[in-house]
């Protein structure tokens, strides 16, 4: 038992050796940090991160060179926080450029596709023509064309197969050309 007793003793002092290092240090390296970092709550995490890893330390630092180590701790600390901020920052941008890259490009591609097909319109005939541009362009059902144009809904429909065959059939020719 006396041993259990000891080890107590022990325990006892390091936690009040480590809480008296702590009390007369961790302003310091807390103001040390904010010269390397401008956020007060990142500082206080890094130097309390540079206390925690100390503390599992305790038995293997040196205590003599205990406080210069805490200073290179926070220090690399600092520095490993603005590397992972920059990697960071790196990617964002890398991603924001290939967005708009993919919808500068992708954008190019649509307008070029709707003059395409806009073109492909005009050459169908007067009555397709106008049901596929009273359809798609201002948005009528089909029981609507039909009563303008006095049809059936079957006569829209069909005319509007008929606009489309003739729009897929230019854009698969296109495509099967390599264009």
């Amino acid at each position: 038992m006396s041993t259990t007793g000891n080890e107590d003793k022990t325990q006892d002092a390091k936690e009040k050796v480590f809480e008296h290092f702590f009390k007369n240090n961790y302003s310091r390296l807390y103001y040390y940090a904010l010269h390397y970092i401008s956020d007060s709550e990142v500082c206080k995490d890094i130097v309390s991160e540079a206390f925690r890893y100390l503390w599992e330390k305790a038995d293997v630092i040196d205590p003599e060179t205990v406080l210069s180590y805490m200073f290179t701790h926070v220090r690399n600390l600092c520095i490993d926080h603005l590397r992972h901020i920059e990697v960071e920052e790196s990617y964002a941008k890398s991603y924001t450029k290939m967005v708009s890259e993919i919808n500068e490009e992708e954008w190019e591609e649509t307008e070029i596709r709707i003059k395409r097909i806009m073109q492909i319109i005009e050459t169908l005939p007067p009555q397709t023509k106008f049901i596929m541009e009273q359809n798609y362009l201002h948005k009528m059902k089909y029981k609507e064309i039909a009563e303008v144009m006095n049809l059936t809904e079957s006569g829209v429909r069909k005319h509007i197969m008929k606009g489309l065959d003739i729009i897929r059939k230019e854009f698969s020719v296109k495509y099967k050309k390599g264009k």
